[in-house]
């Protein structure tokens, strides 16, 4: 009896570890925690571009309250919570995928807004493959996607949200040097944070709206194992940097595009050459051909201790 339930132990378990986990997840906007799991950074400071007063579109004030990622079914999934002003602010994703040819000094193409940026300098280790820029401006939101591998892309499109703050659609063009990715938003976000630069109360990870982005791998230039992302918050025409950035920056830091350590040439342009680790990890996940040697090893392990006994 003994050997049977060691058997059907190890049996059950290289099932298990075989087994993709899959979860529902109801793509709106709003955090599903059973989903991401908890957050991968928290903002530590209180936004400089304004405090948003909520209702539809967030008027007012624009805010990255915390990051979330997982990767899944062959896609990058994304969670920003926070929200973007309507008046042209701009939201910048850049994502180092893993493969060769990135960028540690941006670099991207003069067929959008993100190339005022150029000059920007990321942290040690971290090489962009891939960009995504998206600005609401009265109710649309407009989207840059850029391969920095190959220095391709631009602008793909757009998104209304009908005067309710929410957004929901492909995003892009499906443009064969890029791919197309998903956009999900409530930019409906009624800030909690106060005086601009001064500690965050920890209220980031209690935001559960903000922007959702799905990334197929192929579109990053993933290159297997863990993902780093970098978020932050830049005015119209992506020429001056607020001072939200995920993973957050030190405490008292003002607007990046106001001067300070952070800033590079000119107010469009961060430098974090001297700044470890501004990046989230997300992490890789093995394939399933791993999985299912684990759960193999796992059966084999418990017949060898039945056996020994």
């Amino acid at each position: 009896m003994k050997f049977k339930t060691i058997l059907a132990t190890g049996a059950a378990l290289a099932f298990l570890s075989a087994a993709v986990c899959v979860h529902a997840q109801n793509l709106n906007g709003t955090v599903n925690a059973g989903f991401y799991g908890s957050p991968l950074a928290i903002q530590t400071i209180n936004t400089g571009f304004g405090n948003a007063a909520g209702g539809n579109d967030s008027a007012g004030g624009s805010e990255l309250d915390a990051a979330y990622g997982r990767i899944s079914g062959g896609n990058l999934y994304l969670f920003l919570a926070g929200n973007v002003e309507n008046n042209g602010n701009h939201l910048n994703v850049f994502i180092a995928g893993g493969a060769a040819g990135g960028q540690n000094v941006l670099n991207a193409p003069a067929t959008g807004t993100l190339a005022t940026m150029n000059g920007s300098i990321f942290s040690s280790g971290f090489n962009a493959t891939f960009a995504y820029d998206v600005n609401d401006f009265s109710g649309t939101q407009y989207s840059e996607e850029y391969n920095l591998i190959a220095n391709t892309g631009g602008y793909v499109g757009s998104l209304g949200n009908s005067g309710t703050g929410i957004y929901a659609g492909i995003d892009g063009t499906g443009q064969s040097t890029v791919g197309t990715i998903s956009l999900y938003g409530n930019n409906n976000n009624a800030s909690t944070m106060g005086a601009a630069g001064a500690a965050s109360t920890g209220g980031g990870a209690s935001t559960t709206t903000g922007y959702e982005l799905v990334i197929p791998l192929s579109s990053i230039g993933y290159g297997g194992g863990n993902i780093m992302v970098l978020a932050d918050i830049n005015g119209g025409g992506d020429g001056y940097l607020a001072n939200q950035f995920l993973p957050g920056l030190a405490v008292g830091t003002g607007n990046v595009g106001g001067g300070g350590p952070y800033t590079g040439s000119s107010s469009s342009q961060f430098n974090f050459a001297n700044t470890a680790g501004e990046f989230f990890t997300v992490a890789g996940v093995p394939e399933p051909a791993t999985m299912a040697f684990l759960g193999l090893f796992s059966l084999a392990s418990l017949l060898a201790i039945r056996r020994r006994k």
